[in-house]
């Protein structure tokens, strides 16, 4: 399966895992010019994306267009661990990674995405997860090799390893993107406003999280810009 060759264990994984969750489901079966990470026997798709969500946009308006359901299932490194080997002693050191994803961490990756997510054969599942990145060393610095890297580092990554799943979310239709915003908001609110009340209910965000948070929502429908405080633009709910 030449589509497999690249696959991380991170993806491999929980591809698995939700294809015997299905039982009679086919994994890297092709549909139309696509190839679709599970096909159900019902037909409907589910695919796994480890990497950014916008490279899967052409295939999933390709999949609803053949009225078929697309569950796009997305890991989050809510705890992550960075193991680098030496190739040449064989051995690994591993550490705690300061940086962390949470669901509000997310909508940067939404955004391409946002066109289709009250689409009502569309659906999210994120996964919140304990992941290790893994890594080789090299003798001296070098570029990635998407060469991406702004400097040169002394590693290169191999993969990302699955090492538990914790909770999971399930995004379809209004609602559910809606109880991610703070119980008593008041509307209109503006983008500070919406932080503020994140952060008083003790969910870990930044600024530029709600910024985004308010953008992929008003490009998905949900919300909709009705005038200004001040120098601030403010929002409302977005009646369907």
């Amino acid at each position: 399966m030449i589509n497999t060759l690249n696959e991380t264990h991170l993806h491999r994984t929980v591809k698995q895992l939700y294809a015997l969750n299905e039982e009679g489901s086919r994994t890297e079966e092709k549909v139309g010019d696509y190839i679709a990470d599970i096909v159900t026997p019902q037909g409907n798709i589910i695919e796994i994306q480890t990497g950014s969500l916008g490279h899967l946009l052409p295939k999933l308006r390709y999949f609803i267009s053949e009225k078929r359901k697309v569950t796009v299932v997305y890991p989050l490194a809510a705890t992550k661990y960075i193991e680098t080997r030496n190739p040449r002693t064989g051995k690994s050191t591993r550490r705690k990674s300061p940086r962390h994803q949470n669901i509000y961490s997310m909508f940067r990756e939404l955004t391409a995405l946002a066109p289709l997510l009250c689409n009502s054969r569309f659906t999210l599942e994120v996964l919140e997860c304990t992941v290790t990145e893994e890594r080789s060393a090299t003798e001296t610095p070098v570029q990635s090799q998407n060469a991406r890297r702004r400097f040169c580092k002394a590693w290169l990554k191999e993969g990302k390893r699955l090492d538990e799943i914790g909770p999971r979310h399930c995004f379809h239709a209004r609602k559910a993107y809606f109880d991610l915003l703070p119980a008593g908001l008041a509307e209109p609110f503006s983008a500070q406003e919406l932080y503020a009340a994140l952060k008083a209910q003790g969910k870990s965000l930044t600024q530029d999280n709600a910024r985004l948070m308010i953008w992929v929502f008003v490009r998905a429908g949900l919300l909709e810009c009705c005038g200004k405080r001040g120098r601030s633009k403010i929002y409302t709910k977005k009646n369907k």
